[in-house]
Order: structure tokens, then C-alpha cells, then sequence
């Protein structure tokens, strides 16, 4: 069964742009002859989060918004490797790291940004695996990506996701922020342009290539976990829990070249 983040199409952006760099440590970019360049970029798949329209040309009642607009998302991650064909769901020989140590998945409304370039060895790949992370301020790699991104924490409280925009009712603006404590070791298998799950991607020895994070806030705000469907408040606190589940699908994988 397809995953529901696969579901619907999303906007995928075929250049990398601004290039920025964040906290954490990724492997050489020294590349020989049996070894891959990786580029992993990160964006927004959409921002602005339209509220429904019910059959019978209704509205849902329970929200008083017409729009939610994203304008940042805010990962906290660690250990992104890609992992190979020749591995089963146990064993993993033949990883590639792609960066390692925490760092942060920033997504917003400017476009795409380059995460980390590396070399891993050429060979062929088929799910990816990394930390969605809860930083703690007694670790010092934490500490150090919590005093660039002061958002994923609240006094003694701490965050792995941040949620930045604002809601829209005729016209007017309501900022909100949103933050989650879900934190998951998670795998995610390759998607294609046309949002179908790929068995597996090859990168050639002495080849570029793309990986593109993305992250859907529709997902996040829906009732039903999709793209589609009745819309709640993000401001609604009786909807944590649906927050924390919704941010663990919400983000996919896309090899763009």
C-alpha cells in the first residue's frame, strides 16, 4: 500500500539554489574513481494549505480561517545515509553517509537549499535512513546547532520540528508557530517525479546527483493525515497529537538528477 504521502502530486523544483550550510559534519568531497558525488537539497513542496470545499459547495464549520500559510518548516536530524539494495531490513554493509552529527532540515518560502554535498561509493540504493532528532542541551553537537536555531527550545522543553506561518480569514493575518516532540528513527524508500515509490536509484562512480527533502505541510494540517479533507486550527492545542503523527509522513525523498 502506497504510503499517503504519495498520494497527491507536489511541486518539485529541479535546481538547487542559495546554497547555505548548517551545523554537522559530512564525509569527503575527495571523489575517486569507483565513488558517487551526492547533493542533498531541502524545500518546501507547498505553503499554502487551502481550506476545503465540502461537497454540496459547504464549508467545514469547525475552522473560521479560509487559508493556512507556511512560511518555514524546521527539522532537527542526524545521520542521513542512504542504504543499498544488497542489504536486507536488518543489516547495513553498505551504506553511503551522507552527513552525519546533528543539523537542521530548513524548509521555507525562498526555494531550495543545499544540505550537504558528499561521496559515497557508486553502487545502487534503495531507502534512506536518518534520525528525526530531540536535541539535548547537555550534548555539546546539540548545543551548538540550539544557539543557531534558538526554535527548538522552550525552557527545559525542546523540539524536533518547528512550524512557522500564518492563517488567513478575509484578508487578515494570524502568525502562529507550531512546534512537535516527535522523534523517530525513520527509513523512507525513493520517489519518482510522478510520486511513485522507486525500487532503487543507481549512482554511477564519477557521477552528480540529486536528493531532494521534502516536506508537505498539508499533510500536517489535514484531519486525515492527507492533502485533502477537513483542515483544524494550527493554533488548536487539542490537535498535538495529530501534529506529532502528521510531521513523521509529511516529509519525502526525490531523486531530481
Amino acid at each position: 500500500m502506497k504510503s499517503i504521502r504519495t498520494i497527491y502530486s507536489f511541486t518539485i523544483l529541479c535546481a538547487c539554489l542559495a546554497i547555505l550550510s548548517y551545523s554537522g559534519c559530512s564525509s569527503s568531497t575527495t571523489v575517486s574513481s569507483d565513488e558517487s558525488t551526492v547533493t542533498m537539497q531541502s524545500q518546501l513542496a507547498a505553503s499554502d494549505v487551502n481550506r476545503m470545499v465540502v461537497k454540496g459547495g459547504g464549508t467545514p464549520s469547525i475552522v473560521t480561517f479560509d487559508s493556512i500559510i507556511v512560511t518555514r518548516v524546521l527539522v532537527f536530524v542526524k545521520d542521513v545515509k542512504l542504504h543499498s539494495d544488497a542489504d536486507d531490513s536488518v543489516t547495513d554493509t553498505h551504506d553511503g553517509t551522507i552527513k552525519t552529527g546533528p543539523f537542521v532540515l530548513v524548509f521555507d518560502s525562498t526555494g531550495s537549499h543545499v544540505v550537504t554535498t558528499a561521496t559515497i561509493p557508486a553502487g545502487t540504493y534503495d531507502r534512506v535512513k536518518f534520525e528525526i532528532h530531540k536535541p539535548a542541551k547537555n550534548d555539546a553537537s546539540d548545543s551548538a546547532v540550539l544557539l543557531q536555531f534558538p526554535e527548538f527550545e522552550n525552557g527545559n522543553q525542546f523540539y524536533t520540528v518547528a512550524i512557522e506561518g500564518y492563517t488567513m480569514t478575509a484578508g487578515v493575518r494570524s502568525y502562529f508557530t507550531v512546534h512537535s516532540t516527535a522523534s523517530k528513527n525513520v527509513t523512507f524508500k525513493f520517489e519518482d517525479k510522478t510520486f511513485v515509490d522507486k525500487d532503487s536509484i543507481v549512482l554511477g562512480a564519477n557521477t552528480t546527483s540529486v536528493l531532494s527533502f521534502e516536506f508537505d505541510p498539508r499533510i500536517v494540517f489535514h484531519l486525515s493525515g492527507d492533502i485533502i479533507g477537513t483542515l483544524f486550527d494550527p493554533r488548536d492545542t487539542t490537535h498535538q497529537n495529530d501534529i506529532d503523527n502528521h510531521v513523521l509522513i509529511a516529509i519525502r525523498i526525490v531523486p531530481v538528477s
